[in-house]
């Protein structure tokens, strides 16, 4: 049987449906809110606490907030679920290729569970290459994601916006890829690399 150990989103606190996806998660666990991505912005502070307050009402044990760097990523030995916040894509890829982040993150997939939304599951996968040259004008990165995840991920999907679908089957078809689609009601359920060679 497949433990379903990854849950990623784009409004995981938007849309009823996913918030109960969410919030069955949850209940009596400690969660370690990961904001890297958000340092550049003027609303994360508002961002967090009310994550936080919305956790904690929903029946999360303990909720905490961090910006990681080499000297409090312990943090994350210590925690039930990671939530991997959205943001920056720059400041995402930065925390994403730290060596240190990517042993922890893997160890933490044995026994835990990792919550990502909108830019924070895209980088999940191993290259994003393809998401960063097509929809971020970043030409100058290379894609290098956790790897964590076997999915190629596109948020914020709208199956009527047909140019965009056109989009995604051409660079499907350029990089022989399958790109798994989410609109702002879904979230999909999904099991690390490591936990599906079990």
């Amino acid at each position: 049987m497949t433990f379903f150990n990854i849950l990623v989103g784009s409004s995981l606190f938007v849309r009823e449906k996913v918030d109960r996806s969410l919030f069955a998660l949850i209940q009596g666990k400690d969660i370690v809110l990961i904001g890297n991505g958000n340092t550049l912005s003027t609303k994360s502070f508002r961002l967090q606490d009310d994550m936080i307050q919305k956790l904690e009402k929903s029946g999360a044990k303990k909720v905490i907030y961090v910006e990681l760097n080499t000297k409090n990523m312990t943090v994350l030995k210590k925690t039930d679920i990671l939530y991997l916040m959205a943001g920056d894509e720059r400041e995402l890829l930065q925390l994403y290729e730290n060596t240190l982040f990517r042993t922890l993150i893997k160890k933490h997939l044995k026994k835990g569970i990792i919550v990502a939304e909108q830019e924070a599951a895209i980088f999940l996968a191993k290259d994003v290459t393809w998401y960063l040259k097509n929809f971020c004008e970043m030409k100058d990165l290379s894609g290098k994601g956790l790897g964590i995840v076997a999915e190629n991920f596109y948020m914020h999907y709208q199956p009527e916006n047909q140019k965009l679908e056109e989009k995604l089957q051409n660079i499907e078809r350029e990089q022989q890829i399958e790109i798994k689609r989410l609109t702002d009601q879904e979230c999909y359920f999904t099991s690390s690399i490591e936990n599906e060679k079990r």
